[in-house]
């Protein structure tokens, strides 16, 4: 039940995430004691829009093979063509504040409250050249397609709605809340689709409830949900660094 490296793939629903007997996770976790945050973070799955540096040979950020429409990880550039299973573990509102993308791009403070982002930004030079954005941080288990209710094979990413995202996180959390327990309790088969604005055509999330998860899995993610809680991990903002989340969208 070892968190394992995900490998890019084409991921279909199965009965992986169903409910079977399963042993106990054994171990604290003791020989870790001094890693800190700065030591474990974890990444953030993005889609490649039709702008995106992804796409871009003469970018730093450029993926090999990425086509726009397809999901990757920020940290590991890992590609997921179709779609994922995600279990969802814990949701936290962020206020963040972005540096323009034509000024540079990056990121510049998170905060809690929009007050403390609207001060941090009162601070800066420049702060035109920045804007905040409400988000949801939503950090979830995604499942590797050989997993079994008694083996699961897990990564660890987060989901960063903002702006059009901000709807599908809504969703979610809507289909979280319907179907009860720990937010760890179900399995969401998390795909892409066309959309439209009247800024374009882009491509956004598209959520849909799969099952409930194995004991094995859930002593997985609830293991990740307290270390997330305390901070143990957090979110890879070098990765975020480097514009792969900004979307004009």
């Amino acid at each position: 039940m070892a968190t394992k490296q995900l490998k890019a793939t084409t991921v279909e629903p199965t009965e992986m995430a169903l409910f079977s007997e399963a042993p106990q996770i054994d171990g604290s976790g003791r020989g870790s004691e001094g890693v800190s945050t700065s030591d474990l973070v974890i990444p953030r799955l993005e889609i490649v829009q039709d702008l995106s540096p992804q796409r871009k040979k003469t970018d730093p950020a450029y993926i090999p093979g990425a086509e726009e429409g397809m999901m990757f990880n920020t940290v590991t550039k890992e590609l997921y063509p179709t779609g994922v299973i995600i279990v969802p573990v814990l949701f936290r509102k962020e206020f963040i504040i972005w540096k323009n993308r034509q000024k540079g791009g990056g990121f510049a403070g998170s905060f809690e409250t929009v007050e403390a982002a609207l001060h941090a930004l009162s601070e800066m030079e420049n702060r035109g050249d920045y804007e905040i954005q409400d988000t949801h941080q939503n950090f979830c288990l995604v499942l590797h397609p050989e997993s079994t209710a008694e083996d699961p094979i897990v990564g660890e990413i987060v989901l960063s709605f903002s702006k059009t995202k901000m709807k599908i996180g809504r969703q979610l959390n809507s289909m979280i809340k319907m179907r009860g327990g720990d937010r760890w309790s179900s399995a969401y088969r998390l795909e892409v689709v066309q959309a439209t604005s009247d800024k374009g055509d882009y491509f956004n999330y598209k959520v849909t409830p799969i099952g409930y998860v194995s004991p094995a899995t859930a002593a997985l993610a609830e293991r990740m949900y307290e270390e997330v809680k305390s901070f143990r991990k957090d979110i890879s903002r070098e990765a975020v660094a480097e514009g792969a989340e900004e979307t004009t969208y």
